[in-house]
C-alpha cells in the first residue's frame, strides 16, 4: 500500500497515520455538530462559506465520553470526515486542525480533495498563553482581533492584556474618569531608550468598555480565556498622574515618557489606597469574565526602598502588622488586593519576583525572573504556576538574544520545574510593547517564534523535534506571506556584544531592516 504525504501541522500532533483514499469537500458539504459543538462548527463553517446541500456529503462532530480535556480524534476516510471529542474545546481544536489541513488540499473546481488520514491529539500543557502591552504602545482592536485568530489558529488559549502601566492606563473607567482623561495621555508617542529620543506628538488612547466587551466575546468565541492586568503597586505612574493623594507624598507626576520603571508608588500603608483599589477592581473585574486576573507586583523595589521606608503612613502599617521588611510590606499589600479579587470571583496571578510564603496559596505565581528561582521551585509544590522565562519567552528582545531554536528546546525541566507534584498549568510569551509600536513591528517580534512557542506549550517533548518543525514551519510562512503577515526572515543574527540593546527596536531596528531586505529578494525571484 502506498502511503499518502502528511500535511503540514501546527502544532505537531500527538499521532498522525495516513490512510487509503480521499475525501472532497465542497461550499456544499454538511457540517453536523451535537449541540455542544456548535461553536466548532462555525468556526469551520465560517472558513468554507459552506451552503449545504443534503447528499453532498457531510463533517461529522460527534461527543464521546471518556476522553482526556481539550482532546480531540479527527479522521478522513472516503465514508466522511468526523471529528470526536470529550468537551468543547476538543472539538475545536479538532476544528483548527481540519481548517489547516482543508488550506494545504488540493483544489479542483473549488472542492478539495483531502488525503486519508487519522489524527488523535491532545495538548501537553493546558495553558497556553500570549501576552500583548497595550500600556507603552496602544494596537487597537482591529489589531487585538487579529492577533486572536493568529492565537486560535495555533491552539493558544489564553489572552494576557497588559493594560495598565507607567506609560498609560488603556481601559476605560466610568468610576474614576481621570485615570483616562490624565492616566491615558502622555505627551510622547514614542518613548526615550536605548538611544531613541521622543517621538510624535501627543498619545491618547484607552479602550472603552463596549470594545473591551467586543474584544473578549470573540475571543471567549475562539475559547481563548482573556486575563487583563491592572500592574500593582509599582508600574503606576498612570494612576499617579490622575491620583497624586495615593502616593506616599502627594505630589503631582505625570504619565512617563520614558522606558524603565518609575520609582513612585502607591502608598501601602494609605487606607484610602485601598478603598480606591476596592473600587476599581470591583469595576475592572466586572468587565471581564475569565478566571483569572493579574494583579503585577513585579519590580517595586525602588519603591520599596525610596517611599515606603521613608513614608510614615508606610512605617505606621509595618509596626501595626508586624511587618519587618518592606518586602513584607508588599506582601501585606498584595493579599489585601488578592482578597479584593477573589471577592469578585477570580483568581490572581502575579509575577514570580513578589511571591513568597507570606501570599495566599490560590495566588498564580508567573515566573519571568530568574533572580529567584530557588523560591520558585519551591513555590511551585504550593501554588499554580505559568512559566514565561525571559531568556526563551521574551519576543520583544532580538533574534540575536532570542533565536527561534532557543524557543523551541525550551524544556521545563531546565529550570528545575518538572518534578512530580510541582504545579506548573503552562507556558506564556511575551511582548513588551516598548518598541513594538506597529502592527508591523508587533508581527515581526511574533513570527516566528511564535510558532515554535505553541509547539513548545501543545506537543509532547518526547515527539518533538527541531529538523521536522522547520519543515513544517515552511508551509506556515507561504501562508503569512499570501495573508500579510510581516514575520522576521532572521531567526538567529549575531550574538550581542557587552552593553548592546536586547531590543529589536521594531521597524526602526538593525534586524527587521535586515530582514525587510531578505523580504525584497523573495519578492523579486
Amino acid at each position: 500500500m502506498k502511503l499518502l504525504l502528511k500535511y503540514n501541522i501546527l502544532p505537531k500532533p500527538e499521532r498522525y497515520e495516513t490512510l487509503e483514499g480521499t475525501y472532497t469537500v465542497s461550499s456544499s458539504t454538511e457540517v453536523l455538530c451535537s449541540k455542544e459543538f456548535t461553536r466548532a462548527g462555525h468556526y469551520l463553517t465560517a472558513y468554507l462559506k459552506t451552503n449545504p446541500r443534503q447528499g453532498e456529503g457531510a463533517i461529522t462532530f460527534k461527543k464521546v465520553e471518556g476522553m482526556a480535556k481539550e482532546s480531540y480524534v479527527l479522521r478522513v476516510a472516503p465514508d466522511g470526515i468526523t471529528v470526536r471529542a470529550s468537551d468543547e474545546r476538543g472539538a475545536f481544536y479538532g476544528a483548527v486542525t481540519l481548517k489547516m489541513i482543508l488550506m494545504q488540499a488540493t483544489k479542483t473546481e473549488g472542492k478539495a480533495v483531502v488525503n486519508g488520514l487519522l489524527i488523535s491529539d491532545k495538548p501537553h500543557h493546558g495553558y497556553r498563553g500570549l501576552q500583548i502591552d497595550e500600556s507603552r504602545h496602544f494596537f487597537g482592536k482591529e489589531v487585538v482581533l487579529r492577533v486572536l485568530d493568529q492565537m486560535a489558529m495555533l491552539k493558544l488559549n489564553a489572552f494576557h492584556w497588559h493594560l495598565s502601566d507607567d506609560q498609560g492606563f488603556r481601559i476605560e473607567s466610568k468610576v474614576f474618569p481621570e485615570l483616562n482623561s490624565i492616566g491615558s495621555r502622555r505627551r510622547y508617542a514614542g518613548l526615550k531608550g536605548c538611544g531613541m529620543e521622543y517621538r510624535g506628538g501627543e498619545y491618547f488612547h484607552y479602550y472603552t468598555q463596549e470594545e473591551i466587551r467586543e474584544i473578549e466575546a470573540y475571543a471567549n468565541s475562539l475559547y481563548i480565556d482573556v486575563i487583563p492586568e491592572i500592574d500593582l503597586p509599582g508600574h503606576t505612574r498612570d494612576m499617579l498622574a490622575a491620583h497624586p493623594e495615593l502616593s506616599c507624598t502627594g505630589e503631582p507626576t505625570e504619565v512617563m515618557c520614558e522606558n524603565g520603571v518609575a520609582s513612585e508608588i502607591l502608598c501601602a500603608g494609605n487606607e484610602a489606597v485601598y478603598a480606591f483599589l476596592e473600587q476599581l477592581l470591583a469595576e475592572m473585574c466586572g468587565l471581564f469574565k475569565g478566571k483569572y486576573f493579574h494583579i503585577g507586583g513585579d519590580e517595586a523595589t525602588g519603591g520599596h526602598r525610596k517611599y515606603w521606608q521613608n513614608c510614615p503612613k508606610c512605617q505606621a502599617a509595618m509596626v501595626q502588622n508586624d511587618l519587618k521588611t518592606p518586602k513584607e510590606l508588599q506582601g501585606y499589600f498584595m493579599t489585601r488586593v488578592n482578597e479584593m479579587v477573589k471577592k469578585h470571583g477570580k483568581t490572581a496571578i502575579a509575577w514570580n519576583d513578589v511571591i513568597g510564603d507570606s501570599f495566599d496559596d490560590s495566588i498564580v505565581c508567573q515566573y519571568w525572573l530568574p533572580n529567584n528561582l530557588g523560591t520558585v521551585r519551591k513555590q511551585a509544590f504550593k501554588r499554580d504556576m505559568i512559566l514565561s522565562p525571559t531568556d526563551y519567552f521574551y519576543f520583544d528582545v532580538k533574534y540575536a538574544q532570542i533565536p527561534l531554536r532557543k524557543v523551541y528546546r525550551f524544556d521545563e525541566a531546565l529550570l528545575g520545574l518538572a518534578k512530580p507534584g510541582q504545579r506548573v498549568l503552562g507556558l506564556e510569551c511575551e511582548h513588551w510593547s516598548e518598541f513594538l509600536d506597529t502592527e508591523t513591528a508587533l508581527q515581526f517580534s511574533m513570527f516566528p517564534r511564535t510558532a515554535a512557542f505553541a509547539e513548545v506549550a501543545w506537543t509532547d517533548p518526547q515527539i518533538r523535534r527541531y529538523s521536522d518543525f522547520k519543515k513544517r514551519l515552511a508551509w506556515l510562512k507561504t501562508y503569512m506571506r499570501k495573508v500579510g503577515i510581516i514575520y522576521s526572515r532572521v531567526e538567529k543574527g549575531n550574538r550581542l556584544t557587552v552593553g548592546a540593546c536586547r531590543y529589536h527596536l521594531g521597524e526602526d531596528g538593525a534586524e527587521f531592516a535586515r530582514s525587510e531586505k531578505l523580504r525584497a529578494l523573495e519578492t523579486e525571484k
